[in-house]
């Protein structure tokens, strides 16, 4: 038996680029079907044009346990996490600054949300970048994220640490899961690199990025539409361009800074019941090929 047999996950967005739309979301789920995945974490209340059963039964004849799902926010998507059995649903929070009475209104929004998924039998996970990972004002011993998880009610609110992002932020996610033992059921599994070498590099969309105009819903009519670039639909090519190459740090598992081994370990101690795998940089492959890195991270995940 294998240390993470059954728990290997996948985002289904970011893993195989799908923009969430039916015509690549199919294949995808099949992709990662055949790759051996135990499940998916899927993106908001997409059905495929199936109803909720069919796409439950679907799912289910590829052997993929629907563990998770982004970017649920309405009753209606309540209800279809709660028709399609999914356990866990993220929560994100305006972090506009660091100050300890800003953090502390963040974390009572967090428990209200964590408080409204429960009444379908969600799980809030809240997911984190890199800002929680900034110091409190005035505090040099405290982070964002310690005092997300000290003032939030673990009946409400668990976190779904991207201990990529933590990382390269330059905090240690192993040393957060053993502080916090039982906050943690679920993990992004993200490979790092280095650590990052100034504050512009944290920022999730970049500056400069940002400067050249403000994402564009559902889609940029400037985004690029050919190549791995055409899934960042929201903004132009050069800003989708610029974007890409800031995650750079994003490698192939086991090359970087991350001590895998040690880290499943203590999050299965704690109680962590899925690691889901996701990429913000696909550039090791040939051609930017998401199924090989989707592959390669699956195969080594396994091998724990």
């Amino acid at each position: 038996m294998g240390l993470l047999d059954g728990k290997v996950f996948a985002q289904l967005y970011s893993l195989i680029s799908t923009n969430n739309s039916t015509e690549n979301v199919l294949p995808a789920l099949e992709a990662l079907s055949e790759i051996g995945y135990d499940g998916v974490e899927l993106m908001g209340a997409n059905t495929c044009n199936m109803s909720v059963e069919a796409f439950r039964h679907h799912l289910d004849e590829l052997h993929l346990i629907p563990i998770s799902s982004h970017n649920l926010t309405t009753e209606p998507d309540f209800e279809f996490a709660q028709a399609m059995g999914i356990h866990y649903g993220d929560i994100r929070a305006e972090l506009p600054d660091s100050r300890m009475d800003t953090i502390l209104r963040v974390c009572e929004k967090m428990n209200e949300d964590g408080r409204i998924r429960q009444k379908y039998g969600i799980h809030a996970v809240y997911h984190n970048h890199s800002q929680e990972f900034r110091k409190i004002e005035g505090r040099d011993d405290l982070y964002v994220y310690d005092v997300m998880i000290q003032n939030t009610d673990p009946s409400l609110v668990g976190f779904e640490f991207d201990v990529g992002w933590g990382a390269f932020s330059g905090a240690s996610p192993i040393d957060f899961i053993r502080k916090y033992p039982g906050r943690f059921p679920l993990i992004h599994v993200k490979e790092v690199l280095r650590r990052a070498i100034s504050d512009a590099e944290l920022e999730h969309f970049p500056a400069d990025v940002l400067k050249m105009g403000p994402p564009i819903k559902p889609r940029n009519p400037k985004a690029a539409t050919q190549g791995h670039l055409k899934y960042i639909t929201y903004f132009t090519e050069e800003q989708a361009r610029i974007l890409y190459n800031r995650r750079s740090w994003n490698g192939k598992l086991g090359t970087g800074i991350i001590d895998w081994e040690e880290l499943a370990k203590e999050c299965i101690a704690q109680g962590t019941v899925g690691f889901i795998n996701e990429r913000e940089h696909y550039g090791y492959s040939p051609d930017d090929n998401e199924i090989v890195c989707a592959k390669d991270d699956y195969a080594y995940l396994r091998s724990l």
